[in-house]
Parts: C-alpha cells; structure tokens; sequence
C-alpha cells in the first residue's frame, strides 16, 4: 500500500470542490495524502476545504495568484510518496480509479505514468460523452513509448486526459521538475507527458474512471470560441523541430499533422464567421477541400466532421449568410462535438 500524493491547484472553485474532495477521500485505496494548493482564491473555496474533516487533507495557500502552470509546480514541490496525481478542483473520480491505477503501475515497474478515459460532464453533472483515444475504447489499456505517443497524437490530437495523470513521485522531482507554461501555455501539459515518455512508457486504461467537467465557466470551454492557433501547436512545433523526431515520421505521419492544422484552421474559422468576420473565415478555410480532408473523412470521425463543418461553412461564406448561417453553424458544432 505505497503512499499516493494527491494535490488538487484551486482558484475560485467553491462550486465544485467538495464534490471533487468528497470523490478522492472516498477512494477504495485509502493510503492517500491530499494537498490543497489555493492560488489566492477570492471565493470560500478555503472555508470549504477548511470544513472537511479528514487528516488526509491538509492546505497550502498562495499569498499571491502565480497562475496555472506556476500552482501545478507548486504541486509537483509539495509531492512525497510513491506516486503523485494533480487531480482537478472542478472533476469526480469514481471510486476505484486510485486503486486501478496504482495495481497497473506495481505491476509494471517500467511505466512512468498512467491515464484513464473520462465521462465528460456538464455543469450540472449530466454525462454527455468520452474523452479517450478514437477506436480503441475495446482495448482494456495501451502503453506508449515516446515514438508511439508523438504517432498516436499526430492522428488524434492530444487525447490524453490531463487530471487522469497518475506518475511515480521521483519522476516529477527528479525529471520534470516543472511544467513550461512560459513556452506551451495551456497545452504545457502535453509536453510533460511527451517528456515522461522519451525515458519511460506510459499507459492508458481505456476504462473512463473519472468525470471530466466542461462547463461554459471554464477555460477549455472559451477555446471552443478562439480564433488564434491552438496552444497545441506550440508542443508540436517544438518536438517536430527536433532532426531525430523527424527521422521517426512516416508519411502518414505528415499528413496526419497536416490533418490537424487544416481541422485547427477549420474551427477558427467557424468561430470568425460566427462573430461576422466572414472575411478572416474565407481566407483560413482557402484550399482545406484537398486530398487530406477526403482521406481524414473516410478514416475518422473527427475527419468526417471536419469535412462536412468545410462544406457547409464555404456555402455559408459564399452566400454571405450571415444571421442565418451563424445558426446553422452553431447548430452543426453541436452535433458535430456530440
């Protein structure tokens, strides 16, 4: 029964956090230590951690806001035992995923860290899809080394789901060290990932364990409207960069990449045309009916829904349907993302 650090970066999360706290102290694997790390909440965030009684817990607050990225390294400075996870304020983890993930990392002492799948939830609760790799929820778990990884999220975008992280203690203190928001932004968690995977393999059990909340409070629901490049192109610009990443690439490697800025380009540019810039959407969509666009929509759901989100937005921009075309397209992105 090694000891699990759990460490939960708080800001502002009064809503959720007793939900969050209730799920992990209600973990069928009970050798647990739980960190609060409150990046100088202005809510009762603390009052209601504060509230919880249980040893397990205990609280360290920032005197000042040190941003995102700045709270998980605190975290990663608070970790001790064997295995260390930074679960979010906002998420429920059902109550064995400690207990799985901690059997598959004893069982095999090669693995660096593990995943899982996650339900996503709305504000409310209510489960309304899965965060996990594309055609492989039959699997019951898959391993990555770095090759692998970089592969599989050239093909699929980065599937892996972040609060899901279980990694052995020592490797957050003596190789990762810290996450570089400074150069990845919100997507400095993928390198983490990418970094762990060049010196150890990584698994995902195909299992969703947790409940990964999407709310329209949240940052990853303002990304659904953004008009710049994704944060996750940085991560991929940097690794791509690399002569002995490179020599990794097969062809459809490439244009699996190629895929994925033409499907970035895409959605800005529904978000453009939804805000009128019919213009900025007309230039970002130019030559996105290509080769790879009709090889993406044969082989994936998420090519498929690109293809059709391509066609439908050229008509939109061609007739300059503005009022009615901004309803047609807010209605496809729902069902698209379904």
């Amino acid at each position: 029964m090694p000891l699990v650090c759990i460490c939960i970066p708080t800001y502002n999360a009064a809503a959720t956090i007793r939900e969050t706290l209730n799920s992990i102290l209600r973990q069928t694997y009970q050798n647990l230590i739980v960190y609060v790390s409150d990046n100088a909440s202005t809510d009762s965030t603390l009052a209601i951690v504060q509230s919880v009684e249980d040893p397990r817990v205990r609280i360290h607050a920032n005197a000042k806001n040190v941003g995102a990225e700045g709270n998980f390294n605190h975290c990663i400075q608070l970790a001790q035992g064997k295995y260390t996870a930074i679960f979010h304020a906002d998420d429920i983890y059902e109550p064995d995923m400690v207990a799985q993930q901690i059997t598959f990392l004893e069982a095999n002492p090669i693995t660096g860290a593990v995943f899982t799948a996650a339900t996503t939830i709305d504000a409310d609760g209510i489960p309304w899809g899965v965060i996990g790799r594309e055609g492989v929820g039959d699997v019951i778990d898959s391993v990555y080394d770095f090759s692998l990884l970089l592969k599989a999220v050239l093909k699929d975008g980065n599937f892996v789901v972040c609060p899901s992280a279980m990694v052995r203690t020592r490797i957050y203190k003596d190789e990762i060290h810290r996450w570089r928001g400074d150069l990845f932004r919100s997507s400095a968690d993928l390198d983490v990932w990418f970094r762990i995977a060049t010196a150890h393999s990584v698994a995902i059990l195909a299992t969703p364990l947790m409940r990964y909340r999407v709310d329209n409070k949240q940052f990853s629901s303002t990304v659904r409207t953004r008009t710049e490049r994704a944060d996750f192109f940085l991560v991929m610009d940097y690794y791509l960069a690399k002569p002995e990443v490179q020599l990794l690439l097969s062809a459809d490697d490439r244009r699996n990449f190629r895929k994925l800025v033409v499907n970035d380009k895409l959605w800005r540019a529904v978000n453009h045309f939804t805000n009128g810039d019919l213009l900025e959407a007309k230039q970002l969509i130019q030559g996105s009916l290509n080769v790879d666009a009709l090889h993406g929509a044969f082989t994936t759901r998420r090519g498929l829904s690109g293809l059709v989100a391509t066609i439908v937005l050229y008509l939109m921009v061609a007739l300059q349907l503005k009022k009615s075309g901004k309803a047609i397209i807010n209605t496809l992105r729902v069902r698209l993302n379904k």
